[in-house]
């Protein structure tokens, strides 16, 4: 269930995404009793922490900026169970390409990037072209690690500390 909550940016893509999975978290920590997941993507570039843009010009500024370089996509995970929290975060490095006017516009008036940390979806395929290299988990920049989230199912909810059932 989505919570609202109102996101912050700190100094680095790491602690942004930490404190946005943990305000996520915490909040549906008070609508359930359930084991909770909670999970925050963002992008980083040279210290700048890039969400998800507010404006077509944000959205434009963020992919130019993009291009041509590697940056860092870190998702974190909030994941409370058993009176446990547990916090994990993945990090995966994706290269552009050189800025292409045609194809930034066009994705941009395309109105994809406006839900997207960094402005993209990696699976959107007006944007793979810009998409030169992919290091790391892959399913962690569509938003969700899979593998991460599978361990921490499987550690602590399937089989839990003692590896019996929980």
């Amino acid at each position: 269930m989505p919570m609202d909550v109102e996101e912050v940016t700190l100094s680095g893509a790491e602690q942004t995404a930490a404190a946005n999975a943990r305000k996520k978290g915490e909040a549906a920590m008070k609508k359930t009793e359930l084991p909770v997941l909670a999970f925050d993507t963002v992008v980083g570039l040279n210290d700048i922490v890039y969400g998800k843009p507010e404006t077509y010009d944000d959205a434009v500024r963020m992919l130019k900026s993009l291009c041509g370089n590697t940056h860092e996509v870190v998702t974190a995970v909030f994941f409370a169970v058993n009176g446990k929290i547990i916090e994990k975060t993945e990090k995966t490095h994706v290269t552009f390409g050189a800025f292409d006017k045609d194809l930034v516009y066009n994705y941009v008036e395309s109105g994809a990037p406006f839900d997207k940390a960094g402005g993209y979806n990696i699976d959107d395929p007006q944007i793979k072209p810009l998409i030169t290299a992919v290091d790391g988990d892959y399913d962690n920049v569509v938003g969700l690690p899979v593998k991460l989230t599978e361990k921490l199912i499987e550690e602590n909810l399937i089989y839990g500390e003692d590896g019996y059932r929980a």
